[in-house]
């Protein structure tokens, strides 16, 4: 799966304009602690939008890491751990090789 990595302390304004200027299938928030994790900001990143009109995207967001807890996530997929992670991107690919996958909402 193609990535792009941001490191940690990346202003919101950057992830912003990297979203909308890549355009990409999904978009992973990483948090280590409850006080980075930012349901607002995962909302925002989930709304943008990009491409022609009629033919828009959203990215799927996924809440990842021990900063983000369920309350938090709420509406996001849920992942427990690396495994879940993969399956869940894997399935925006189209890869069918994952097994017991989760499904975006």
């Amino acid at each position: 799966m193609p990535t792009r990595t941001l490191g940690a302390a990346v202003p919101a304004e950057a992830l912003l304009a990297c979203v909308r200027r890549t355009g990409p299938v999904a978009v992973v928030l990483w948090s280590q602690t409850r006080s980075t994790a930012s349901t607002p900001l995962a909302r925002h990143v989930a709304g943008l939008e990009w491409g022609p009109s009629g033919a828009r995207r959203r990215p799927v967001v996924l809440p990842a890491g021990p900063g983000w807890d369920r309350r938090a996530g709420a509406g996001f997929p849920h992942c427990s751990g690396l495994r879940d992670a993969v399956a869940t991107l894997s399935g925006l690919y189209g890869d069918d090789s994952g097994a017991g996958r989760t499904q975006p909402s």
